[in-house]
């Protein structure tokens, strides 16, 4: 542990707060690093100089050369001589508070230790923490052992959450929980698969707008990170509204956009569809007969229009498309070929 500049000036300052005299820091070489007359930093101290040699307090009670009448007292940190701290003034009168000064330089500097220490720590940790929920590969046993440092167990199953909200709250953290922020709108949670952390989310979020990702639970983290995300990324395009959206019941969606290149010249169909009014009935029939399950009487009522213009619109996608929307497969291949064109042009 050295004393900087800035940690100098600031012990400085703290003990002329207590004593009515001017005080020098100097360095482990006897170089002026904080003061209360600025004209003599970076100077050096001949008081200092002798004080680290002799580890012992010197005092100076006439002026010689660059000294000047005062205490200097070797400031030590676990047993190491790191500096001196200087008391201006006649040696008799400034004496008495030699040990006082010298205790609240060494306790500043010891604060400032720890709170480095500390720092450093969180910083390892935090580290720690994106590797492990950014790492594809396995868990290799330098990473496990890591782990263990941070009292975090790779060998359990966690799933992520995702929030995404321009609505930045804390959200109460418990045990083994943790929490990244991805973007200014996402923030990320890797919690335990027993977490009730949703209904924390909705406590907190309660109010305002918010969609939430939920990845399935893995000891590899990363799948389940993707997975929420993926899950927020499927809803958005989809224009789903629903504020839950938990990725085990969007697998299909996203297995189809990622996996299924052959319904590719679906777009088209849609794309033409979209571009006309006519069109567009017809996409918002077919999303209709999908979400009624066939339902007729349901559809129509949806729709406002009556079954034999319902009747008139499905023979026209069958038409169109030469897929009939009242038979399972076909209606199937229509349906995805509707989420691929949507995935992919959102």
């Amino acid at each position: 542990m050295n004393i900087n500049k800035v940690l100098a000036q600031e012990i400085a300052n703290k003990v002329m707060q207590v004593i009515p005299y001017n005080v020098n820091i100097m360095d482990d070489i006897g170089r002026i690093i904080g003061s209360g007359d600025p004209k003599r930093i970076d100077n050096y101290h001949q008081g200092a100089t002798l004080a680290i040699e002799q580890e012992s307090i010197v005092s100076i009670y006439h002026s010689e050369g660059g000294a000047k009448p005062g205490v200097n007292i070797p400031i030590y940190f676990r047993n190491r001589i790191i500096g001196v701290i200087g008391i201006s003034g006649d040696p008799l009168v400034v004496s008495p508070f030699a040990e006082l000064v010298r205790i609240t330089a060494e306790l500043l500097i010891n604060q400032e230790f720890l709170f480095k220490e500390r720092r450093i720590k969180e910083q390892m940790k935090e580290e720690f923490l994106y590797q492990w929920i950014f790492r594809n590969e396995e868990y290799d046993e330098t990473l496990i052992n890591n782990g263990e440092v941070f009292g975090i167990d790779l060998s359990i199953e966690r799933r992520a959450i995702v929030i995404k909200s321009t609505v930045n709250k804390k959200v109460p953290l418990h045990d083994q929980e943790f929490v990244f922020r991805l973007t200014p709108n996402l923030t990320l949670f890797i919690v335990p698969c027993q977490s009730e952390i949703i209904t924390r989310i909705e406590k907190s979020l309660a109010n305002n707008e918010y969609k939430l990702g939920v990845g399935n639970p893995y000891t590899q983290v990363n799948t389940s990170v993707h997975e929420a995300k993926r899950a927020i990324e499927i809803a958005d395009k989809l224009g789903m509204n629903q504020i839950h959206c938990d990725y085990k019941d969007l697998k299909f969606i996203d297995y189809l956009t990622n996996k299924d290149n052959s319904l590719n010249d679906m777009n088209n169909f849609y794309q033409e569809l979209e571009e006309n009014s006519k069109g567009r009935e017809l996409m918002e029939t077919l999303i209709s007969y999908i979400t009624n399950s066939g339902d007729m009487n349901a559809i129509s009522k949806e729709l406002h229009i009556h079954r034999n213009s319902l009747a008139y619109r499905l023979q026209k996608i069958e038409i169109l498309t030469n897929k009939n929307p009242k038979k399972f497969t076909d209606l199937f291949e229509l349906f995805t070929g509707y989420v691929l064109y949507k995935m992919q042009t959102s």
